[in-house]
């Protein structure tokens, strides 16, 4: 503990790792391995892997971002990624970035090792063209300068729930995690366990003035990429975490009061064989829509054009007929004639109140982005 404004005191954490009761952990750990195993091999079989992947970092954004407050929608995002920021509100905008910041992480992890530059590039791009009480003002891809809290009644540090490090503090604690992760002796810790201590350590500095939450979600697969653990970007938390957001938040503070690391990790290790079990569901069901949506088109003249616009709308479940004459090198009317048979086959449907072009959506692939499947609990 350390004193901060206010008179009041922040909780600085000790430098990783912990002493770890692995006996406790062996079975969850052993699950846990065995469900990334199979995500694996899903992943694996998958003709065209980005088809389901945007699907699911779709969800996660919109999970993720309505844990932190931000609330849009399915449809609303996949405009907002057709159309860029002109005609969406900030809500969406902010839910938006947070896929591009997914897909920034994912393309430096082929460069740079996680860092604290790749963890600021990575909340630059979270923050970016937010408006100023949504985040522009909070030092996008810089760490915090003032101290910052979580909960409290009126907003005010005495009534705080927890007081994370001072800047300086949670300055020195960022580069301590940074020599943690690329150390070169990784001893006996497995990746999966280093993901839940990183996870804690990292909420728990809380380096941000604001979208801490985002960016260590954001973290996690890319760390367990960058570990070789997860072959492919299909793992996200923020669907087996958002049911049990009490649990994630106590768990984590528990670790703060009391140094319980092994209910924290036991607790971090069922939300990873959920996510999986959950990825894994959401894969066989885009997978079984997409070849229903196939069979509808297959006997038609034109099926291998309307294929290729299908596996599109998997990518970008929203269209445009001018869209789709520059995708596929193609003249309007034909385009046209396109969509009006995806329109009679239930593929697309015509968004109200649009024009200029008029835009197009895909229904059923949204419903999967924003339902709220049942989570196969263990």
């Amino acid at each position: 503990m350390v004193p901060t404004i206010a008179g009041q005191m922040a909780f600085v954490p000790n430098p990783l790792p912990p002493e770890i009761d692995y006996s406790a952990l062996a079975l969850p750990l052993a699950e846990a391995m065995k469900a990334i195993g199979e995500l694996n091999g899903a992943g694996r079989g998958l003709a065209n892997p980005a088809l389901v992947i945007r699907p699911l970092q779709r969800k996660e954004a919109l999970l993720s971002s309505s844990m932190e407050g931000t609330y849009t929608t399915a449809n609303a995002l996949a405009i907002a990624e057709l159309e860029g920021d002109s005609k969406v509100d900030d809500s969406t905008i902010e839910v938006r970035n947070y896929v591009r910041a997914f897909e920034a992480a994912n393309e430096m992890r082929h460069e740079l090792p996680i860092s604290n530059r790749m963890i600021k590039q990575t909340h630059m791009v979270l923050l970016s063209g937010a408006r100023s009480d949504r985040g522009a003002n909070k030092r996008p891809g810089q760490y915090k300068d003032q101290q910052n809290f979580i909960g409290g009644r009126n907003r005010q540090i005495e009534n705080a729930r927890f007081i994370p490090p001072p800047p300086a503090e949670a300055e020195t604690a960022m580069a301590a995690l940074e020599q943690y992760l690329n150390r070169e002796n990784r001893g006996a810790t497995p990746p999966i366990i280093d993901a839940a201590l990183f996870h804690y350590q990292f909420e728990t500095i809380h380096p941000f003035a604001d979208g801490n939450g985002r960016v260590g979600r954001i973290l996690v697969p890319i760390f367990l990429m960058q570990e070789r653990v997860l072959e492919r970007p299909l793992l996200y938390l923020s669907p087996a975490v958002e049911g049990r957001k009490d649990d994630y938040v106590d768990l984590m503070l528990a670790v703060s009061r009391d140094g319980e690391w092994t209910a924290w990790i036991g607790f971090f290790l069922e939300m990873i064989i959920n996510s999986c079990r959950a990825a894994g569901a959401t894969l066989a069901a885009l997978e079984i829509m997409r070849q229903d949506f196939r069979q509808r088109i297959s006997e038609v003249r034109s099926s291998a054009r309307l294929m290729t616009i299908v596996d599109e709308l998997f990518i970008s479940p929203a269209t445009s007929i001018p869209r789709i004459a520059e995708k596929l090198a193609i003249t309007y009317p034909a385009a046209r004639n396109a969509v009006d048979r995806l329109i009679e086959f239930g593929i697309l449907d015509e968004v109200d109140n649009t024009s200029n072009p008029k835009l197009f959506i895909c229904w059923p692939i949204l419903d999967l982005s924003e339902g709220r499947q049942e989570m196969p609990l263990r």
